[in-house]
């Protein structure tokens, strides 16, 4: 069921009714069965594996030995491996049970906080199938966390018409974002990167740019509507985007991107790995090599490299997505090792990073090498990836006929001109936005009636109709 689509929006207003009609003691019995339904409308008969992840974690976590813990890591992987990865396992592919990438992330999480006695085991199995199955956060995240969440799915709940409005607005933002802006430079996207190497390198920067805008618009605008969503019912949701594309340098962007999957791995993946005898023991023979090394540098860079390996596998079975998790560990480590020298020479330049120019040269820095490895992203094979940064640095041309050429992939004359127009003022006006909520959070919010309307309208005129599925839910 679409986040965008008549069935869903049917969906949503029976759910309201019911939730706020039903005895408030009882509220959360009507979330699990919602999270249920939604969850088998896509394949009744997958939701045999999301019971098997909850009841096996459940009750293997309630007496959190090591054996049982390793058992819930076998079982929820071995699912979605053999889900994920299907074909090269040499089985035909399998239709994935919806949200599998990240409700198995969220029930490790929750088995690896009972096994560190971070959290006591929750003794309520039904409990515990709601925080895993709430369908908001199910096919895209918010990766939940067990106790910032279920005080708040079990609590009672009384009707807001403030959290309605509230949650109405954020919904028609990620409508807006989605099927708009996502929607529109998606055609552009597709038909550039389908034959990348037929294409000039003005087209192909100008290509990577809209995809940088439609995967940033597509994902947070699920992350507003989902929100919105759960606003409604009064449950708060993590926040997943903190506008990535403001960032100045790539370990901020990687605090501002999809922030719980990034906190999920730094949490179970990375300092666990940081402090394990294994990796001081590496880090201690990487210092006999390396005699001038700091240790707590030596110390990330295993762990580095498997958060980035492992994040690049998680994607899906591509070489392109393992060569994407190399290319940002190799970023995060010169980013690590090099921080002690860039500020002496900082320091040694009068490098003022309060100026304005300086500010605006690390944004764009930034933004360029996410824009590099989001090229091996999105390219099927390593050979496209290859012609776009060949023709990018080899056929990059600015001038009539370029600027020209660059508008053709939107079709011929007036259309394609009409199409770029509409597509930079809508582009525009949304980072107009972005930017003025990072100085003021409060910025845009006190006419939100006009801006509803405003959005309701564009959405009506420019929306692309059919641009239902959203990218994420593909991971």
């Amino acid at each position: 069921m679409s986040l965008v689509s008549l069935p869903f929006l049917i969906f949503i207003c029976v759910l309201l009714i019911l939730y706020y009609r039903m005895d408030s003691r009882h509220q959360w019995k009507i979330l699990l069965l919602a999270g249920l339904f939604f969850h088998a409308w896509s394949n009744p008969y997958l939701i045999i594996f999301l019971l098997i992840s909850i009841i096996s974690t459940w009750k293997l976590m309630q007496n959190p030995v090591k054996s049982h813990f390793i058992w819930v890591l076998v079982i929820n992987l071995g699912i979605l491996i053999l889900f994920k990865y299907s074909v090269n396992l040499g089985v035909k592919d399998l239709a994935a049970p919806l949200g599998i990438s990240y409700y198995t992330f969220m029930t490790i999480g929750y088995a690896h906080d009972v096994y560190d006695r971070k959290i006591e085991p929750e003794k309520d199995l039904y409990h515990y199938a709601l925080f895993v199955s709430f369908f908001p956060q199910m096919t895209q995240g918010p990766i939940g966390v067990y106790q910032e969440m279920m005080p708040q799915l079990t609590a009672r709940h009384s009707f807001d018409m403030d959290n309605i409005k509230k949650g109405a607005y954020r919904i028609l933002v990620g409508i807006f974002k989605k099927m708009v802006i996502a929607g529109r430079v998606a055609f552009y996207v597709d038909t550039v990167y389908a034959d990348p190497g037929s294409f000039a390198g003005l087209t192909l920067i100008v290509a990577t740019a809209f995809y940088l805008i439609q995967l940033y618009a597509d994902f947070s605008g699920y992350m507003d509507i989902v929100c919105g969503i759960s606003n409604m019912l009064g449950i708060d949701l993590k926040e997943n985007f903190n506008r990535p594309y403001l960032s100045k340098n790539i370990p901020e962007y990687w605090t501002r991107w999809h922030i719980s999957l990034n906190e999920w791995y730094k949490t179970h993946l990375f300092m666990p790995a940081v402090t394990s005898g294994f990796n001081r023991s590496f880090a201690k023979g990487l210092g006999r090599v390396f005699k001038k090394a700091k240790k707590g540098t030596l110390r990330l860079i295993l762990p580095t490299v498997m958060v980035w390996v492992v994040t690049g596998i998680w994607h899906g079975a591509r070489l392109s997505y393992l060569g994407w998790g190399v290319y940002f560990a190799i970023v995060m480590l010169i980013s690590f090792c090099t921080q002690s020298y860039v500020k002496k020479l900082n320091e040694k330049i009068g490098w003022n990073r309060d100026n304005i120019f300086v500010k605006i040269f690390r944004i764009i820095r930034t933004l360029v090498i996410v824009a590099a490895g989001e090229v091996i992203f999105r390219s099927e094979r390593f050979s496209d990836a290859l012609a776009v940064f060949r023709n990018i640095l080899t056929t990059t041309r600015i001038n009539g006929s370029a600027v020209a050429a660059a508008m053709t992939p939107f079709g011929n004359g007036n259309q394609a001109a009409a199409s770029m127009l509409i597509i930079t003022v809508l582009i525009t006006a949304q980072a107009v936005i972005e930017i003025a909520k990072e100085r003021d959070e409060k910025a845009f919010t006190g006419h939100r009636y006009i801006y509803a309307a405003a959005m309701m309208v564009t959405i009506v005129l420019f929306g692309v109709s059919g641009a239902s599925n959203f990218m994420y839910q593909a991971f």
